[in-house]
């Protein structure tokens, strides 16, 4: 089956679009897309909701296909978790988008992305949809975590399953998309398999806050003093980071503005568009912040990966290894991790400090 440029987007996945481009011709109700984080899954489902949704069975170039991957269209509707699970209120809106009528196209797509995180009370809800679904409704939920989803979810859709992406195939996506070779390489390196994290380090905001990282692991000297200056530098490149993408977000309302006013849709629809990009700008912004965050940890790791095994493949290849501190490179990779973990775990911290213990750690042992 001739794969249509579209689905072009989806990189290193030739099985699960083929699976996916031959079910659009006949889809049944319901699909669970799983796979690593930045496998392409959430791309994936956007290609799949375009390609039931185009006149034309997903060409790729129509205006259809063009607002369904760019979250702009009607009748492909997106739910995620608004907090920390998605709730019985959330699934609630997901029944009544459901039985919905379409809007253009002949039929509705819901996607619904971090599906893991319902709660045992919102998958039941959810289970009727599935068990008795609209004629006219496909839903699609995304997950990377497939097995944290009820056994009687998971029976009830068709499964298809995205796998890790290798350092050669990002790195030779980014060059087909005007990358130089040597960034591109870099970016590959360091994205521990995930295209999103790359395209990021290539031209984005966690290129700017790696730059910061690994330039205050040269300065750190175990006082206080450096430990301050270097927190107060990283937490200064998150905000320029997110500085870009709020950036970027007045860029897609505006856009939006002008694409609604040349529409003819109902009060309603345009009210829920608006709702519907501001909640996403919004999450976007607080996992942006996390994610900025966790790279600052995250180079320093490879800094000291660097530093403890020197005879190894370097991971930051446009810098020379650092030599191998005195001691307690292993006690500092370790806070690094505990770090880490602790911004996953989705609870209110104080960033600033979390950096200053962790610089502290990490410069007692130079």
């Amino acid at each position: 089956m001739t794969v249509t440029p579209m689905w072009e987007r989806v990189v290193g996945q030739e099985r699960a679009v083929e699976m996916l481009q031959r079910d659009a011709l006949h889809p049944v109700h319901s699909y669970l897309l799983s796979g690593p984080p930045g496998a392409g899954a959430e791309e994936a489902a956007r290609c799949f909701a375009a390609a039931l949704l185009c006149p034309d069975g997903g060409c790729g170039i129509c205006s259809t296909c063009d607002r369904v991957v760019r979250s702009r269209h009607p009748d492909a509707v997106e739910i995620e978790p608004e907090g920390t699970f998605l709730v019985v209120d959330q699934v609630s809106e997901i029944v009544r988008e459901a039985f919905a009528s379409p809007y253009e196209a002949d039929r509705r797509v819901i996607l619904v992305f971090e599906a893991e995180r319902m709660n045992e009370a919102a998958a039941n809800k959810l289970l009727k949809t599935l068990e008795e679904p609209s004629e006219r409704t496909h839903l699609v939920l995304v997950t990377g975590a497939p097995e944290e989803l009820l056994r009687t979810v998971r029976s009830r859709c068709r499964q298809v399953s995205l796998n890790g992406v290798s350092e050669a195939v990002i790195s030779r996506a980014l060059g087909d998309a005007g990358i130089p070779s040597d960034r591109a390489l870099l970016a590959a390196r360091l994205s521990g398999g995930r295209l999103d994290r790359a395209r990021a380090f290539a031209d984005g905001a966690l290129a700017l806050v790696r730059d910061a990282a690994l330039g205050v692991m040269t300065r750190l000297d175990g006082t206080g003093a450096a430990v301050s200056v270097a927190a107060d530098e990283l937490m200064g490149a998150v905000e320029r980071g997110l500085g870009a993408i709020e950036s970027q977000h007045a860029r897609e309302s505006e856009e939006l503005d002008q694409e609604l006013s040349k529409a003819d849709y109902p009060d309603r629809v345009v009210r829920r568009m608006h709702k519907d990009l501001a909640q996403r700008q919004e999450r976007a912004i607080r996992r942006a912040r996390v994610d900025l965050l966790v790279e600052a940890i995250t180079a320093m790791e490879t800094y000291l990966r660097d530093a403890l095994v020197p005879g190894s493949p370097a991971l930051n290849i446009d810098r020379p290894a650092p030599a191998p501190a005195a001691r307690s490179v292993v006690v500092a990779l370790d806070a690094c991790r505990s770090a880490g973990a602790a911004l996953g775990q989705r609870i209110a911290l104080n960033e600033r400090l979390l950096l200053q213990r962790l610089l502290l750690s990490v410069s007692v042992g130079r």
